[in-house]
């Protein structure tokens, strides 16, 4: 519970039972010196449970202490023959109530007031039935505050458990928020290593191109790839534009397999590799995430085939059956004694997985050539 409230009570508690004490020795017409010395004994032990030893009710100690203090108030009941000297022992009932289980506090509850019954059979020597018919309607007042004291207990508890669920969710909202953070500037690293990367690429097997026709003295055909090239870095600064916008949007600029044939042309022309393609008419109409994932797949894959395998050739095919896209890219290129996942890579393996698919590298479909092979589930627009 919470402190400041707890001590709140505390101190509530402890000036009603000053009231009471109060009320009571004004209203008890044979008081005694030995009713004052139980009534300020009382008083002292309440004094000193709360502010002193501070003991915690809801442990063992909390119901001895508790225990002690009935049977105190019960002498006090008996010997001054006064309604609030049961105040002692409803304030006992609540706070067994508020801090113990239900239980326990039927059974404190039901002792409290069989405690009462028996100080006033003593008091009175066995009243007639007038007097215990008196005495019967009293125990609604003791289980009418051990139900007040629950349905409080229970309030504090969703209270707290309320407070609780709070804090968990402003933890998992901040987490959320730098987990989004992270995710979005992978994103956009991945977005600009594979356009920049690709262009870049594409951009120096043309220059490659024109300064072995310079070395030819094949000056028209190395002008003309110098032309292309320098268009091609056009381009590229035009497709930087798009992945700029693609960190927002996240989708292509043109319809999904028109920007694959796009990108396979203008791959061929500016690094004069062969890609023969076969792309599956029939593919259903895939999400947004999906379609990216596979562009930038395809982008990566000729990107890595040219600049690390020296490929001159590749083959593609985009099909789907049994509910996956089947991706395959396959090239001519040198195979790599040891595969070392880089930066393209590596976000290529981390797009297939976030939308539930698998990447598998081979080198089985060429015979001195690399394949990626990759598999999505079939996720369409609703």
């Amino acid at each position: 519970m919470d402190v400041q409230l707890n001590n709140k009570m505390t101190h509530i508690l402890f000036i009603i039972v000053i009231g009471a004490t109060i009320c009571l020795l004004l209203h008890t017409s044979k008081l005694s010196a030995l009713l004052l010395l139980l009534v300020c004994t009382y008083i002292m032990i309440v004094f000193i449970r709360n502010y002193i030893l501070k003991i915690n009710l809801e442990g063992w100690i909390g119901i001895l202490s508790l225990s002690i203090q009935l049977i105190l108030a019960s002498v006090i009941t008996i010997g001054s023959d006064s309604f609030f000297a049961q105040i002692y022992i409803l304030i006992l009932v609540g706070e067994f109530s508020f801090y113990h289980s239900r239980n326990l506090s039927i059974l404190f509850t039901t002792v409290s007031y069989l405690s009462f019954v028996l100080g006033l059979l003593v008091y009175r020597q066995f009243p007639p039935f007038k007097e215990i018919a008196y005495m019967l309607p009293r125990i609604i007042d003791y289980f009418a505050i051990f139900g007040i004291s629950l349905l409080a207990k229970i309030a504090f508890q969703q209270k707290n458990q309320l407070a609780k669920d709070n804090e968990q969710l402003r933890i998992a909202s901040i987490e959320l928020a730098k987990k989004t953070q992270l995710q979005e500037r992978t994103r956009i690293s991945r977005e600009i290593h594979d356009s920049v990367g690709h262009t870049l690429t594409s951009a120096l097997a043309g220059l490659q191109t024109a300064a072995h026709a310079i070395e030819k003295n094949n000056y028209a055909i190395a002008k003309d790839m110098i032309n292309r090239t320098k268009e091609y870095i056009h381009n590229g600064l035009d497709d930087v534009r798009s992945s700029v916008q693609l960190l927002h949007e996240n989708v292509l600029d043109q319809p999904f397999i028109p920007e694959l044939i796009k990108l396979i042309d203008e791959t061929k022309r500016q690094t004069q590799v062969e890609i023969t393609c076969e792309i599956d008419a029939t593919l259903p109409e895939l999400l947004p995430i999906v379609e990216i994932t596979i562009y930038r797949a395809l982008q990566e894959g000729l990107t890595n085939g040219i600049r690390h395998g020296c490929s001159t050739h590749f083959e593609f095919s985009l099909t789907h059956r049994d509910g996956q896209i089947r991706f395959i890219l396959s090239n001519n290129g040198k195979v790599p004694s040891q595969f070392v996942h880089g930066f393209g890579l590596k976000a290529m393996n981390e797009r297939v997985k976030e939308i539930g698919g698998e990447l598998t590298i081979l080198n089985e479909r060429a015979a001195d050539g690399v394949a990626l092979d990759i598999r999505i589930p079939i996720q369409t627009k609703r």
